[in-house]
C-alpha cells in the first residue's frame, strides 16, 4: 500500500491530536517507568505519580495482573489510577512462567522461580519510599487471577508491608499459610467456572477464621458485604459481580472505597 504526503500528513496530525488529548486527561499525573535487574532478569514497572508533592505521603498501590497479560493493557483495563488520582498506582509487569505454556505470570508459591517476584515487590517498595515517602501504612496490594495468587502469597510472607489486600478472581483456601489478619476484600465472578466456586466460599471461609471476624454481615459499596472482626482481627469484604473471569466494571470504584476507608475497629484491636 503506498502513503501519500497528503494522508501521512493527516496521520501525524492524528497522532499529535491523540497526544495531546492523552496529555490533557492526565495532566495531573506523570507515568514513569521503573527497572530493576533480579537474578540477570530485568523487571519493568509501569508507575503513574500525581503532580505535586505535599505534606503527607500518597498511597501506594501495587496491581498485578492475570496469567497471560501485560501490565500495559491491564492498566489501560483496569484505571485504578484514574479512579484513584490522589494514588501512586503501580503496575509490575510478570515473566515467563515456563510451565504454563510461556505465559507472563507470577508465582504462586514460596520459592518458586527463586522468588522472583517477591523480589521484585521488595525492590518496589524500597525504591517507591526512598523517591516518593510512601509508607506500610498507606501500601496497598490487589491482583486479578493469578496476579490475585502473589497477593495471597504477600498477604503469608510480606504482612506488614502492606496496609490492606484484595484480590479479583482468584482463590486460595489454604491463604498460602497466612497467620496475620488483614484487612481483606476478596472480590469473585457470579459466572465463573462452578468448578471453582467451591473453592471461592471454602476461601471465604478461611478468611473469616483468619480475621476473626463476626456478624452481622453489612453492606459495603454496593457490591459486597463487611464482616466486621472481633478484638485482634481485621475487616473482611466480599463480594460476587455479574459477569465471569474478568474484572468487573466497577472495580477500581470499589477497590478505592476499600483501600481508603477508615476502619471502626474495636477498641482492643492492636
Amino acid at each position: 500500500m503506498t502513503t501519500t504526503r497528503k494522508g501521512l500528513a493527516w496521520t501525524l496530525r492524528l497522532v499529535l491530536a491523540t497526544l495531546l488529548l492523552w496529555q490533557g486527561a492526565n495532566a495531573r499525573a506523570a507515568v514513569e517507568s521503573m527497572r530493576f535487574e533480579i537474578d540477570g532478569q530485568t523487571r519493568r514497572v509501569l508507575l503513574h505519580v500525581p503532580d505535586g508533592g505535599g505534606e503527607r505521603p500518597r498511597p501506594l498501590v501495587l496491581v498485578f495482573h492475570g496469567l497471560g497479560d501485560t501490565n500495559t493493557v491491564f492498566a489501560d483495563a483496569v484505571q485504578l489510577h484514574r479512579a484513584w488520582p490522589d494514588a501512586i498506582v503501580a503496575y509490575p509487569n510478570g515473566e515467563i512462567r515456563p510451565d504454563r505454556s510461556s505465559q507472563r505470570g507470577w508465582q504462586t508459591q514460596i520459592g518458586q522461580y527463586q522468588d522472583r517476584d517477591l523480589q521484585l515487590v521488595d525492590m518496589l517498595i524500597e525504591e517507591a519510599s526512598s523517591r516518593y515517602g510512601t509508607r506500610p501504612e498507606q501500601t496497598y496490594a490487589v491482583g486479578f487471577s493469578n496476579g490475585g495468587h502473589l497477593v495471597f502469597l504477600l498477604m503469608a510472607h510480606r504482612p506488614d508491608a502492606f496496609a490492606s489486600f484484595a484480590v479479583v478472581g482468584s482463590i486460595r483456601p489454604d491463604l498460602a499459610g497466612a497467620t496475620k489478619p488483614k484487612p481483606f476484600m476478596h472480590l469473585f465472578g457470579k459466572g465463573e467456572n462452578r468448578a471453582y466456586k467451591d473453592q471461592w466460599a471454602q476461601t471465604i471461609e478461611a478468611m473469616t477464621r483468619l480475621n476473626r471476624t463476626r456478624g452481622p454481615l453489612t453492606d459495603f459499596a454496593g457490591c459486597c458485604k463487611l464482616h466486621a472482626p472481633a478484638p485482634g482481627g481485621a475487616p473482611f469484604v466480599f463480594g460476587a459481580y455479574n459477569a465471569g473471569h474478568v474484572w468487573p466494571y466497577r472495580g477500581a470504584e470499589w477497590l478505592k472505597t476499600f483501600f481508603t476507608q477508615q476502619w471502626a475497629l474495636p477498641a482492643d484491636n492492636p
